[in-house]
């Protein structure tokens, strides 16, 4: 399965725009906690997209930032602060939520292209036992 999905050779990662990690990030945000929902047993697709969406949007992701910020090394909050300053997480303006969810997409993406999975799972370790209590709407 690792294979699958890192069978390219990734450029250095200074070569990387910032907001393709954040794209990355994303998609393993959606795969995770779909999967997740998946699992809860047999549940209509229409009903794994719409329990998603309460997790899978800038403000629920914005919420996990003060969550999980403290696990980030300092190379990991420097790809946090380029995110959250990159043009892309300004293409709402100056939306808050936005920028944050970004910065941690782009977090998530970083690990995952650099294949430290550990990392990755306890960053989802914290947020998985916090996403129910933590206010989403």
């Amino acid at each position: 399965m690792k294979k699958l999905f890192l069978d390219v050779k990734l450029a250095d990662n200074r070569e990387i725009p910032i907001d393709n990690f954040a794209y990355i990030g994303d998609a393993v945000f959606a795969l995770k906690y779909k999967i997740k929902l998946l699992n809860d047993g047999r549940i209509k697709i229409n009903k794994v997209n719409e329990k998603s969406k309460k997790f899978l949007s800038a403000h629920a992701h914005s919420k996990f930032v003060p969550l999980v910020e403290e696990l980030f090394s300092e190379e990991e909050h420097d790809i946090y602060k380029r995110a959250y300053n990159s043009r892309g997480a300004k293409k709402r303006g100056n939306d808050e939520e936005y920028r944050k969810s970004t910065a941690l997409e782009a977090v998530i993406g970083f690990l995952f292209l650099n294949e430290r999975f550990d990392k990755i799972d306890k960053i989802f370790e914290v947020i998985d036992k916090c996403m129910f209590t933590v206010e989403m709407s």
